[in-house]
């Protein structure tokens, strides 16, 4: 059915006058229940879908998507699409792909779809965010208690004029947590805590609430360091905002604009000799694995970082026609952060790590605060607690950790073994020497 209605829509495409197409048809749909003080407070129900336009033509390119289907209405809105995208200035980097670097088919099963979601009874999701927002209100302390539960099915169906077909279809279930606490004096810390799996067995949604509620807890109470040089462990769970910044400033978009810290450095040792980042797009059951991308690309492994040295950029069809460079792909799909070879049987537990750095900081969450891409150049809100012979002294917050990246990552003592395995950023505990810290 997905199929019939997108080569349809290609072809009225073809038939208004465009030289090149590329239609995709998405559908979804989703439900959501959320718990707030143990009572019910939102009940979601959600379905929708979009076919979305890429024409190619004269040179030109333009963009539009639709969600009315029946053919006549279908028909002239291809029409009226051509047309609009004949208003644009040309811009002869704007193609379609070469077939030979498209997916052909063939690729493995990605295990993102459980059919578990056809059958789920509709009360399932409400009796387990019960359950969680349980776990939060068994403490007198709690002020606030929400849960959310959540689970979604995707399915997406492209195809473009040179002969590219790809389908996909995913199923997501999650849970969710948020509880603050009553500290001392005003204070009302609040934490959470989120679990999220392709498969609803593997979805550990027991224990969330007590996480969140546990987390808040021990926030109470913070104190504001003086500034200093601190080693710095970061938790997994925001381990990635450390990361985001390497590969944005990879991406042709960011090389074309000059707005890159990383432009000219590929192929160049820039980290430390135990940065490893590395994309898997094939990586089974996860939920941001593809076999292809937007355009029909066909994924691979590939190496980002290896060794400290720049491998990739992210470069999709039109930026390497801009850019003259070889098409990758545009953006990443499960990003791993690896150890070497060397390194790989040596498996570290965040305790293990803490241990290793002795006293600092270990952050647990990011408040605010930005990147420059130019630079590299970085300034975060901080809350986390101190640490000293590896172990828990007290919260701390109202810091700022700042510095710039590429000292940062050449900074890096060690990393943990403790990737959340069902996240697209799966970057582990890390830990940090030399960092700068704002407080007192």
């Amino acid at each position: 059915m997905m199929r019939d209605i997108t080569m349809k829509a290609l072809q009225m495409a073809l038939d208004a006058g465009a030289s090149g197409a590329r239609v995709f048809l998405e559908k979804g749909n989703g439900d959501m229940v959320t718990i707030l003080n143990g009572e019910i407070d939102r009940l979601y129900q959600a379905a929708s879908s979009a076919l979305n336009f890429h024409i190619f033509t004269e040179g030109r390119y333009g963009a539009f998507s639709t969600n009315l289907m029946d053919e006549g209405t279908l028909r002239q809105f291809a029409a009226d699409a051509v047309k609009a995208t004949l208003l644009m200035t040309p811009d002869e980097c704007r193609t379609l792909p070469d077939r030979d670097i498209c997916y052909k088919g063939g690729g493995p099963d990605l295990h993102q779809y459980d059919p578990y979601i056809e059958t789920r009874p509709p009360s399932r999701g409400l009796t387990i965010a019960q359950e969680v927002s349980a776990e939060m209100l068994s403490d007198s302390r709690v002020i606030s208690a929400e849960s959310e539960y959540a689970d979604y099915v995707e399915e997406y169906f492209i195809a473009d004029s040179l002969g590219f077909e790809g389908y996909q279809r995913k199923s997501g279930f999650s849970i969710g947590a948020t509880c603050s606490v009553a500290g001392n004096g005003d204070e009302k810390p609040e934490r959470n805590w989120f679990e999220d799996e392709v498969f609803f067995d593997n979805l550990q949604y027991k224990g969330c609430g007590t996480k969140a509620l546990n987390r808040a807890i021990e926030s109470i109470g913070p104190l504001r360091l003086p500034s200093g040089t601190y080693n710095m462990v970061v938790d997994r769970t925001v381990a990635s905002k450390l990361v985001i910044p390497l590969t944005e400033a990879l991406k042709g978009s960011s090389l074309h604009t000059r707005n890159s810290f990383l432009a000219d450095k590929l192929g160049e040792k820039v980290f430390g000799d135990n940065v490893f980042l590395r994309d898997m797009p094939h990586t089974i059951g996860n939920a941001s694995s593809r076999l292809f991308n937007i355009e029909g690309i066909a994924t691979k492994e590939r190496d980002i970082i290896s060794g400290g040295t720049i491998c990739n950029f992210f470069i999709d069809n039109y930026y390497s026609r801009k850019l003259s460079l070889e098409v990758t792909i545009g953006t990443p799909s499960v990003v791993m952060m690896l150890k070497s070879e060397l390194l790989s049987n040596n498996k570290l537990s965040l305790s293990d790590i803490l241990k290793r750095a002795g006293r600092g900081i270990y952050v647990t969450q990011f408040n605010g605060g930005n990147c420059n891409a130019a630079t590299g150049d970085f300034s975060y809100g901080i809350e986390g607690f101190l640490f000293n012979n590896g172990e828990i002294v007290h919260p701390v917050n109202e810091m700022l950790v700042s510095g710039n990246l590429i000292g940062l990552w050449n900074n890096l003592i060690v990393t943990a073994d403790d990737r959340l395995e069902s996240r697209k950023w799966q970057i582990p505990s890390l830990c940090f020497s030399n960092v700068n810290f704002n407080g007192l």
